[in-house]
C-alpha cells in the first residue's frame, strides 16, 4: 500500500503519507485501517501528505472516499489538511475538498507542509456537527 499512517494522541494528529500512484482501493484501505484503529478518537486532526504521490482516481471515486471520510468526522476527527505539490495532485485534492465540504468535513488543501500544519493548529479544531 503506497499510503501509511500514524496516530499521535500526544500531538492530537493522524498523519498519512502517500507515495507513488494512489488509487481508490488504497484510499479505502487507509480509511478502513484508521476507522479500525483503537487510537482513533475525539480531538484528533488529520494531515494527508501527498507531496510524493500522484492520484489515479475519478470524481465518483473521490465522492465515495469523502463519504467514508465522513465516518472519521462522526468518530470525532476535526480538521483535515491535505498537502499536494504537483498540479495534478493539487487539482484532485481540491476536487476532494469541495466534495468533502459538502458533507460538512472541515478540509483544506495546501502546497506547503508548514502552512498545512499551521492551519491545523489555529483556531478551534473541533468542528461541531449541527445535523
Amino acid at each position: 500500500m503506497p499510503i501509511s499512517y500514524t496516530i499521535s494522541r500526544d500531538n492530537r494528529l493522524i498523519k498519512a503519507y502517500a507515495t507513488g500512484v494512489t488509487r481508490a482501493p488504497e484510499l479505502h484501505q487507509l480509511l478502513d485501517a484508521i476507522l479500525a484503529d483503537p487510537e482513533l478518537g475525539p480531538g484528533l486532526r488529520g494531515l494527508y501528505d501527498a507531496r510524493f504521490a500522484e492520484p489515479d482516481i475519478t470524481v465518483l471515486e473521490l465522492a465515495n472516499i469523502a463519504g467514508k471520510a465522513r465516518q472519521l468526522i462522526n468518530r470525532g476527527l476535526g480538521r483535515i489538511a491535505i498537502v499536494a505539490e504537483s498540479p495534478n495532485t493539487y487539482r484532485v485534492a481540491t476536487i476532494f475538498s469541495v466534495l468533502a465540504r459538502a458533507m460538512r468535513i472541515d478540509v483544506d488543501v495546501f502546497k506547503d507542509l508548514s502552512a498545512a500544519e499551521a492551519w491545523l493548529d489555529e483556531g478551534n479544531t473541533d468542528w461541531e456537527d449541527t445535523e
